[in-house]
């Protein structure tokens, strides 16, 4: 090769050198080149990083836009394979909370190809399955989300729970979840969802899976949890009716106990503070509970203002517990007003719990028409809780004998009998329908997933002191109890006896 003059030299001289230089410096060059790519890498990190914060900081308009220079630059293909899922994912989260839900999840999908054992990108995918009720894709995914995570898992409660009621229906795939979350050691807030192991053993009884309802067992330690397992003959080889290991009452101040160190470990108003005084109150101990609950409660009275929508749920049940226990005292003008204010600390969470709870006082004392007012408004109930809505409208119908009202509560109920039999049991009693009651039991108590909380209603338990609204309803349950269809019914999958608890 000849090497030209002019402008071309310098650029020729360097290709006619380049064997030599090759030859001495073979390595500088390939360093230059990793130093590069170490450089172009990190500032694509820092540009990450800056639309996390942002996304962070609320605002999630400026963070969509910069996720979407981030997906677009050719630097996000540098990243290995984890790193660029986990960046999609964000991205997706981000779209999400700017309710454009058809990007969120065409983003969770190429997370998902890139990494499949993402496990925090497929619940998010769950999540919004759930929340289209695409219940067995969103369980589904929980179970691959649970098989790809290392350790302890980490999902939110609400989900799990709102995820389980909805595969009433599904028995085979509400075991294999159920399954998933007890063999990853799942927990709600530290404490074991007992009422969830409990029907995960009822399922290993019904799918044949004897041999694994024991381990499963060895995990539920609840009071009332304990009272449906002796209740129920399917149980009788695995519970020791004699040993303080299933003995409710026991078992009662062991929850309580370990609730305790809970709270030291997570102390404020959260949700296991609200299982703690639930707890004491089971436990018949409701002067713990107005003492647990006294500073909130005057804080609560006096404020102008609602709490965040984070805390409103928590402070909201906690005053609900708090009522209740007012009423197993004997104080029910005070267990009103405590109502009354979880009603209000409470709407920010757009719970209705303690506005049934509101309504159920009033038809105890016998003022039907302001539990009608209390439920009037009610939106966005699914088919259990429009039951319970329709419940106190027969009840007070009934209290005030107005018959169209009653029909209309009555066809109601018989419409949603599928969804919330107990709802519709109870009704059926309170109309003195003992018959029809009957014929219902029977059918819940032949249901594998339904006799469990049929036989829990059937036991006697203490009762708060009762009110004038409830003289009548009570005697007709203790009727309806001691009639001989229903003891015979009873006797054929279980038992009743007496616990010294409160079933509120």
């Amino acid at each position: 090769m000849r090497c030209r003059s002019g402008t071309a030299l310098i650029v020729l001289l360097s290709l006619c050198a380049a064997p030599i230089a090759g030859a001495n410096a073979a390595g500088h060059g390939s360093v230059d080149v990793a130093q590069e790519a170490a450089l172009a890498i990190g500032g694509y990190q820092d540009a990450l990083d800056a639309a996390t914060e942002q996304w962070h900081l609320g605002d999630t308009s400026g963070a969509l836009i910069a996720f979407e220079r981030l997906l677009a630059d050719p630097r996000l293909s540098m990243l290995d394979p984890a790193r660029r899922s986990d960046t999609w994912l964000s991205a997706a989260i981000v779209a999400g909370q700017q309710n454009q839900q058809a990007l969120a999840e065409e983003r969770l999908q190429t997370a998902l190809s890139i990494n499949p054992r993402n496990a925090l990108a497929r619940l998010t995918l769950a999540g919004n399955q759930l929340g289209d009720k695409q219940v067995d894709a969103a369980a589904d995914n929980v179970i691959l989300a649970l098989d790809n995570t290392e350790g302890t898992a980490e999902l939110d409660k609400n989900m799990v729970w709102h995820l389980d009621r909805s595969l009433k229906d599904s028995p085979a795939r509400r075991r294999a979840l159920l399954q998933a979350l007890f063999d990853h050691g799942w927990k709600s807030d530290g404490i074991e969802p007992a009422s969830l192991w409990v029907a995960l053993a009822t399922l290993q009884l019904d799918a044949g899976q004897q041999d694994k309802v024991a381990a499963t067992l060895e995990r539920v330690d609840e009071p009332l949890a304990l009272v449906k397992l002796r209740s129920d003959r399917r149980f009788d080889r695995y519970v020791q009716r004699s040993r303080s290991r299933f003995d409710p009452e026991a078992s009662a101040q062991r929850h309580i106990d370990r609730l305790r160190v809970e709270t030291m470990l997570s102390p404020g108003i959260n949700d296991v503070a609200v299982q703690l005084s639930y707890a004491l109150l089971v436990a018949g101990q409701p002067q713990e509970v107005i003492g647990m609950t006294q500073t909130l409660a005057d804080v609560a009275a006096k404020s102008t203002t609602q709490p965040s929508e984070a805390q409103a749920r928590s402070v909201g049940w906690m005053l609900d517990v708090r009522a209740r226990a007012q009423r197993q005292l004997g104080q029910s003008d005070a267990a009103v007003n405590t109502q009354m204010l979880a009603v209000r600390m409470a709407e920010p969470s757009g719970l209705s719990d303690q506005q049934f709870g509101l309504a159920h006082l009033y038809i105890s004392l016998h003022r039907p028409a302001l539990a009608r007012q209390t439920v009037k408004d009610l939106g966005d109930l699914n088919a259990y809780g429009e039951a319970a809505r329709q419940l106190i409208e027969l009840v007070a119908a009934l209290q005030l004998k107005d018959a169209a009202a009653a029909q209309r509560a009555r066809d109601a109920l018989f419409a949603r009998r599928d969804d919330a039999t107990a709802h519709y049991m109870a009704a059926l009693v309170a109309d003195g329908r003992l018959d029809a009651a009957a014929a219902v039991l029977a059918t819940r108590l032949a249901d594998p997933l339904e006799r469990g909380d049929a036989l829990l209603e059937l036991q006697e338990l203490s009762i708060s002191p009762l009110l004038p609204g409830e003289l009548e309803t009570h005697a007709r349950w203790e009727q309806f109890v001691q009639r001989a269809d229903v003891k015979a019914a009873v006797r054929r999958v279980g038992r009743m006896d007496s616990y010294a608890l409160y079933n509120e």
